[in-house]
């Protein structure tokens, strides 16, 4: 299968190693100076994938209200039949009336369910199709240019950034992975996103220029992350991960 080559993704002036160190910061170009229909081909399903969730969500309202107002007069009715039993005057009979009505209730309830569900599972297989599950599988789709650029590849971890220097990664869903013996982080590339606005880029480190602390926040545990003066304060799962995953010299802050 052939891969087609991204016009657009290409590497910024930004690029460029700083200050000969081998930290590097890299993003593909600004989409909007690309063909429109060239950007379409990535990220065209966006709007459409919101209107199927918006439909979907509107369905699925539709199937619990149909659901619930069969179910709802299924039970009356066969409560209306049931209280037109008779009620004998003997006293043993009497009471073995009121438990049959009691068990026939039950009954009755169970069949008003079934009867409900059979009614509204059209609509709710259709409002199935168009479940925000396949608007992730789009959103993880559309991203196959952006992980190829990036080099992302599993195993990753899916964390937040509380704090950056660089302040375009502050309070995103950031994605820490390990490729060609760097660490990179760049935006959520396992779960995706709607556009290439929200392409925050890629930081790629070698082994030996990071240090990786915890620190404790107001309420909570945070790993920090340095190189030179590019700092990452990430969710705690980050440690665990970039030890496990990636051979460097851990500091001893």
């Amino acid at each position: 299968m052939t891969t087609r080559k991204n016009p657009f993704c290409h590497r910024t002036g930004a690029a460029s190693r700083r200050e000969g160190k081998r930290m590097r910061y890299f993003k593909c170009a600004n989409p909007k100076a690309v063909n429109r229909e060239t950007v379409a081909q990535d990220v065209c399903f966006a709007e459409q994938e919101k209107k199927n969730d918006r439909q979907g969500k509107g369905l699925h309202y539709a199937a619990n209200a149909l659901f619930a107002l069969v179910s709802l007069a299924a039970f009356v009715g066969c409560g209306f039949l049931i209280a037109q039993i008779p009620v004998p005057k003997n006293p043993f009979l009497f009471i073995l009336l009121i438990a049959g009505k009691l068990l026939l209730g039950v009954g009755a309830l169970v069949v008003s369910v079934l009867f409900g569900h059979l009614v509204s599972s059209p609509i709710a297989e259709k409002a199935q199709k168009k479940s925000a599950a396949r608007k992730r599988q789009a959103f993880e789709e559309s991203l196959t240019s952006l992980r190829e650029f990036y080099g992302w590849k599993e195993p990753c971890v899916v964390t937040k950034c509380y704090e950056s220097s660089d302040k375009a990664f502050k309070n995103h869903d950031v994605c820490i992975y390990v490729t060609e013996n760097e660490l990179r982080i760049a935006a959520n590339l396992k779960y995706g996103f709607s556009n290439r606005e929200k392409d925050l880029g890629c930081y790629a480190f070698a082994p030996d220029e990071i240090s990786l602390t915890q620190i404790q926040e107001e309420s909570f545990l945070a790993a920090e992350l340095k190189a030179g003066d590019i700092v990452f304060r990430l969710g705690r799962r980050a440690k665990g991960y970039i030890e496990k995953n990636f051979s460097f010299k851990a500091s001893d802050a």
